[in-house]
C-alpha cells in the first residue's frame, strides 16, 4: 500500500474548499475548517486542514492552509494520536504510531474558532481476491516531440496500437465501495508519448471513481509510462464516494458537499487496500 495518502484524492477536496454555506447556519461563511485525512492500516495519521472559501461575489477564490491546531484522534482500541503541526496545514503522528487494524473506530476532535470539531469513521476491510487477467502488456512509443500536423504518422507510429483491456475482479458480495488506482513506481519513468516541446504530461497516476461493484478495467492507453506500475484496489467507506461524487458542483450548481464533520467540512475517513504489481513493456 504504498503512497497510500498521495493518490487519493487528486480534486475531490476542491469541491469543498469552495463550498457555500445555507442561510440558516449559525457558523459565518468561512468559518468552517476543511479537513482531509485518510486513515489506512499500519500507517502513521497524515491529516491537511484549510479555510473554508464561502460563495460570493467578492470572494478572491483563495483557500489558506491552518496551521498550529491541537488535533487528537482517538481509537476504540484505547489509542491516541496527538498529531503535529508540521506547517503548510499539515498535520503527523510519529513515525511509529500507527493505525490500527479493519474494525477500529476513529474519532477526530479539535477546537476551532470557538467550536469543537468532531467526525469519527471506521477502518473497512481489505479487498478480498483482487485478482488481473494480465501482468504485463507491451505499447509503443510515439514521439511527438517534433510536432505532429497534416496528418503525418509522428516517429515510432504507435496510433493503431490496439487498446487492450486489463480486467480486474474482487469478491465483494455486500456491495462495498471500491475503486481502482494506478500508480507509475519506476525512479525516473519513461513516457509512452512524448509530447511536443515545450508540453509536459505529468501523469504519473491515475483513478476511477468509486463503484459497488465487483469487477473493473484499465485500457492499456491509460498508461502513460514504461516500467514497474502498482494498480491498487482500495475499499473506501460511503462518505469518501459521497464527497467523490459531489465533486462536480460548479457556480451553476453551488451546494454544500457532503461531510460526516461536525463544525467542518471535508473528509475524516478510514481505507484499506490491497496491491497488484503490474508491467508495460516497451515494443
Amino acid at each position: 500500500m504504498k503512497n497510500i495518502y498521495i493518490i487519493l484524492l487528486l480534486g475531490t477536496i476542491q469541491s469543498i474548499l469552495w463550498a457555500c454555506t445555507e442561510t440558516n447556519d449559525v457558523i459565518n461563511p468561512g468559518d468552517k475548517p476543511v479537513i482531509e485525512a485518510y486513515l489506512a492500516p499500519n500507517h502513521p495519521v497524515s491529516l491537511k486542514a484549510y479555510t473554508e472559501i464561502p460563495y460570493s461575489e467578492s470572494s478572491e477564490g483563495v483557500s489558506q492552509v491552518i496551521d498550529g491546531l491541537s488535533i487528537k484522534i482517538i481509537g476504540s482500541n484505547g489509542k491516541t494520536f496527538v498529531l503535529k503541526s508540521v506547517g503548510n496545514g499539515a498535520y503527523e503522528s510519529a513515525a511509529n504510531e500507527l493505525i490500527g487494524v479493519a474494525g477500529t473506530t476513529y474519532s477526530l476532535e479539535f477546537d476551532y474558532k470557538g467550536r469543537k470539531v468532531t467526525a469519527t469513521t471506521e477502518i473497512p476491510a481489505k479487498p478480498v481476491n483482487f485478482a488481473s487477467d494480465k501482468k504485463e502488456i507491451s505499447r509503443t512509443q510515439i514521439d511527438l516531440s517534433a510536432g505532429f500536423q497534416g496528418g503525418v504518422r509522428p516517429p515510432g507510429g504507435g496510433f493503431n496500437e490496439q487498446n487492450t483491456s486489463v480486467n480486474l475482479t474482487w469478491s465483494n458480495p455486500n456491495n462495498y465501495y471500491h475503486f481502482i488506482a494506478v500508480e507509475n513506481v519506476e525512479t525516473d519513468p519513461v513516457q509512452i508519448l512524448i509530447p511536443p516541446t515545450g508540453r509536459t504530461f505529468p501523469n504519473f497516476r491515475f483513478f476511477n471513481e468509486p463503484l459497488t461493484g465487483s469487477s473493473n478495467e484499465v485500457r492499456s492507453q491509460s498508461f502513460q509510462y514504461f516500467g514497474k506500475h502498482n494498480i491498487i484496489l482500495y475499499r473506501v467507506n460511503p462518505e469518501y464516494a459521497a464527497l467523490y461524487q459531489s465533486s462536480g458542483t460548479t457556480s451553476q450548481n453551488l451546494s454544500t458537499p457532503p461531510t460526516s464533520i461536525i463544525n467542518g467540512l471535508g473528509i475524516f475517513t478510514g481505507i484499506n487496500a490491497d496491491t497488484i504489481k503490474f508491467v508495460v513493456n516497451k515494443n
